[in-house]
């Protein structure tokens, strides 16, 4: 909307009145469509600033259209057209530059090499409408350079129209110098084309061509005869008709002068002068009085030269003058057109820092998103785990049997401390002490005291030591201390399953209760024989 608005504004200096609508319509419209608007106002309608607009569209499409090779053809082309347009209606040389050398920098990424033979076509007018102005042969070495590039690109890629127009620009730079070794080899290029008249400019090109040749070697005579064919040449030319017309006959004033024909040579430019001034053709005005001063000066006439030299330097003057003034005229539409392209830029710059922000809160949150499936899904198994766990245990509890390891564990050694005897005792008798271990080991009053040890075993069955040692490992096939923490264990399962007596009890409590030193202890223990820790087995135990 802040564009829309600042576009509007200074679309009071147009040709043609701009509503809020209207301007929405517009920047809405696709490429194809506002490249077709931008060509009709500024060649159908001669509404230069309405062309400005809607290239300046199209050219700020740059960044969202990077992956589009089409659409970047177009953005290339809008660069170069208002490249033209600022050198060509605004004389604003600087921004010219920058449009023409973007849209040469999008040709040469892309290869579009009909796009840079444009391109350097026009940086060439530019530099050439500057030399005219400033009289700075450098400018007119850089014309020539750029226009020797166009004319590369323009048969690389069979634009034979540039292509010609390229070599009629390069033989209107000479203007006549008999120095032509500078473009000897495009010239040559250009005579071993095999064109047709579809070109328009072929015939009248090759005519110039021919006729400078003639003039650099001296033959005036067939230079002269080449020029009029020019200019009959020039009568089927639509496009640039009369500037070739007018370019015929100012040659052939200079090649009359030449032949001494001065009288001859003033009749041809005083005709190319008045046609000039008529059709407000500035630049070519100002080089007619000078050609003309310099044909006064060759026939000594100083008075006369003098005075079409003053008049070279006035028009020279009044173009330049009349430049500046339409700049000022143009500065405020201008200045409105750059402050728009910071805004946009500002605002796409701030719509990409968002889509980056954006982007990167997406990641985090798909990361974050997919740490806590994984972390449910864990969470999910390992209490289906710890479910089957218990049940396990809980089935055990409802055995005689001592609780054995519910999970894989490592192997605990026999107690190696107690020294083993074997064969002191009759099977008769081992079985009869088994049976009385067996029954203390069950009797939880007993074996939960806290000092409780093999040594403690041993007196309350009324056995030596060593034997009861024996029994045990080779009776129950695990030491005295495995069997004890089973039983203790178990006893532990049982009260934990019995919320109505020992729900209240903390694990602590529970763990003393039973003879541990500690909950650590009791906790590791707890784990290794039943798989499970005693707060989970708890936990299952209440939900049950």
């Amino acid at each position: 909307m802040l564009l829309m608005l600042l576009v509007l504004a200074l679309a009071g200096n147009a040709h043609a009145a701009y509503n809020v609508n209207q301007y929405n319509r517009w920047a809405n419209h696709s490429t194809d469509e506002l490249m077709r608007r931008g060509q009709h106002f500024l060649q159908d309608l001669g509404q230069v600033d309405s062309a400005v607009v809607c290239y300046s569209i199209v050219a700020g499409r740059a960044r969202e259209n990077s992956e589009d090779s089409k659409a970047m053809c177009q953005i290339a082309k809008s660069m170069n057209n208002l490249g033209y347009i600022y050198a060509t209606y605004y004389y604003d040389y600087q921004k010219a530059y920058e449009c023409i050398n973007n849209s040469l920098d999008i040709a040469k990424q892309y290869r579009f090499d009909d796009l840079s033979a444009y391109a350097y076509l026009n940086l060439a007018s530019i530099t050439e409408n500057r030399n005219e102005l400033y009289d700075d042969e450098s400018m007119l070495t850089e014309a020539l350079d750029n226009t020797k590039m166009a004319f590369v690109e323009a048969v690389k890629s069979n634009e034979w129209n540039v292509a010609v127009t390229c070599i009629y620009n390069m033989l209107e730079m000479m203007r006549g110098k008999k120095d032509m070794e500078s473009i000897k080899s495009e010239l040559d290029h250009f005579k071993r084309l095999q064109l047709n008249d579809s070109v328009e400019m072929w015939q009248c090109t090759r005519m110039f061509c021919q006729a400078t040749e003639a003039y650099v070697s001296g033959q005036y005579a067939q230079a002269l005869e080449y020029y009029n064919q020019m200019e009959l040449k020039a009568q089927e030319v639509t496009t640039n008709r009369l500037q070739c017309i007018i370019k015929a006959k100012l040659q052939r004033g200079i090649v009359l002068a030449a032949m001494k024909r001065y009288d001859e040579a003033l009749a041809c430019l005083y005709e190319v002068e008045t046609i000039t001034r008529e059709q407000g053709m500035q630049s070519e005005l100002i080089n007619t009085y000078r050609t003309i001063a310099q044909v006064y000066t060759a026939m000594g006439n100083k008075h006369k030269a003098d005075q079409f030299d003053y008049k070279y330097l006035k028009a020279k003057e009044e173009f330049i003058h009349k430049s500046h003034a339409v700049r000022l005229e143009k500065s405020r539409f201008l200045n409105e057109m750059r402050r728009v392209n910071e805004q946009v830029a500002q605002i796409r710059a701030k719509h990409e820092r968002a889509h980056q922000l954006l982007l990167m809160m997406s990641l985090i949150a798909a990361i974050i998103l997919t740490a806590l499936v994984l972390l449910v899904r864990s969470y999910l198994k390992q209490r289906d785990y710890i479910r089957h766990l218990y049940e396990k245990n809980v089935q055990l509890l409802g055995t005689s049997e001592t609780v054995s390891p519910s999970v894989p564990q490592e192997h605990i050694p026999l107690d190696d401390s107690a020294p083993k005897y074997q064969g002191m005792l009759d099977q008769e008798s081992k079985d009869r002490l088994f049976n009385q271990i067996k029954r203390v080991m069950e009797d939880m009053n007993i074996i939960c005291k806290t000092d409780f040890s093999l040594q403690s075993l041993a007196e309350e069955v009324g056995s030596n030591y060593k034997y009861v040692s024996q029994v045990v490992n080779e009776c129950y096939g695990k030491s005295f201390k495995q069997v004890l923490n089973e039983q203790r264990v178990r006893e532990a399962c049982r009260m934990f399953n019995d919320t109505e007596r020992y729900g209240n009890l903390t694990i602590e409590a529970i763990a003393a209760n039973l003879g541990f030193n500690s909950r650590s202890n009791f906790t590791v223990t707890f784990k290794r024989i039943t798989g499970i820790s005693p707060s989970d087995f708890m936990k299952m135990a209440k939900g049950k």
